[in-house]
């Protein structure tokens, strides 16, 4: 069985962790294959780049995708549905019986499938023979927009053995934030957030994006935050182990994994209450919710947080190492290898 693995989100020199669960979801896979099984990988490289510069990017990568119409593969899984649905799409015209698999990420159907394109988005998806959407939300998505069947639900998994306690480190912050600092990620409440509590809360922001002057501004104003720019996972690591409460305050996302990055360190989440979230936290068991309509309460939550009881902060604690065993990421390929197989 030959696979051939396609994805338009991979670590570059400029995004080093953007798409690493495709990554390691390839080198984890390498490790399952049979004597006669063979796993390839195509990626389109990932850069900072404008309008043009996108869609340059985009065109380059459909040539470099053209040696691979000489060559047969049995299964061809997709990560992210748009824009490479459409080099799959034409593969699947020249070579019917290969297997079409696309894990969908969220975005790529949440938000790039709307009423306008909805009617070419189906079509394109008329070659899939399997879907894997990483959440619930998702798979809705994927069935009421592309009209499909969902073949799994599976999240793309978390390395167990990079994500874990490290009983020898100190809480050192209150509240840690990692991810890009724009708007989807809902940084303007959580800056918003951030000037009515006390200044003296430690607040550990690690990413970057259209929001750095703002936090930089704050750090002026005397508000206590250390801005961290990318992390590898090693870092990240000890950044969810140094801190209390890990905090997502999102208006949209797909099935965040860097929210089982930090269950799996034993750190409780705050998150809104988008639906995405309510897959993965459990208020008062292993992290709590705001209401997206009313991101004032984030604050309220963050400052009653401070006040916590020692037990009930290590019942959180047990319920986030608790929760998602059976996602790691050795767990997730697993399932992946048996439905190439199949």
């Amino acid at each position: 069985m030959k696979i051939l693995i396609v994805t338009s989100m991979y670590p570059s020199p400029e995004k080093k962790y953007s798409g690493i669960f495709v990554k390691n979801q390839y080198e984890q896979l390498q490790t399952l294959l049979k004597e006669d099984e063979t796993i390839t990988l195509f990626y389109m490289k990932r850069t900072f780049t404008s309008l043009w510069g996108s869609i340059k990017k985009y065109i380059a990568a459909f040539f470099r995708f053209i040696p691979h119409y000489f060559k047969k593969y049995d299964v061809i899984h997709l990560h992210s549905f748009y824009p490479l649905i459409i080099v799959t799409w034409f593969y699947k015209v020249f070579y019917p019986k290969t297997k079409l698999i696309v894990t969908f990420h969220g975005t790529d159907v949440n938000q790039q499938v709307n009423v306008k394109n909805a009617k070419f988005m189906q079509f394109l998806s008329k070659k899939i023979n399997f879907t894997i959407p990483v959440g619930k939300e998702v798979a809705k998505n994927v069935s009421e927009k592309l009209k499909l069947p969902i073949g799994k639900t599976l999240p793309v998994g978390v390395n167990s053995h990079v994500f874990y306690p490290e009983n020898d480190t100190q809480k050192i912050y209150d509240f840690l934030f990692v991810g890009s600092f724009i708007k989807r990620k809902g940084v303007d409440f959580l800056i918003n957030s951030i000037k009515k509590l006390d200044k003296k809360i430690k607040f550990c922001i690690a990413g970057s994006g259209e929001f750095q002057p703002n936090f930089e501004a704050l750090i002026k104003e005397g508000y206590s935050i250390e801005l961290k720019g990318e992390q590898t996972h090693q870092q990240l690591r000890h950044l969810y182990n140094q801190a209390k409460f890990f905090i997502l305050p999102s208006r949209s996302e797909g099935f965040a994994t860097v929210i089982i990055e930090a269950m799996y360190c034993g750190t409780p989440v705050i998150t809104s209450d988008i639906p995405q979230f309510l897959e993965q936290v459990e208020n008062n068991k292993n992290g709590f919710t705001f209401p997206l309509k009313n991101p004032d309460k984030l604050t309220d939550l963050l400052g009653n947080l401070m006040n916590i009881p020692s037990s009930e902060y290590r019942e959180l604690v047990l319920g986030a190492q608790n929760s998602f065993k059976n996602i790691s990421l050795e767990a997730v390929c697993n399932e992946l290898i048996e439905i190439y197989r199949k």
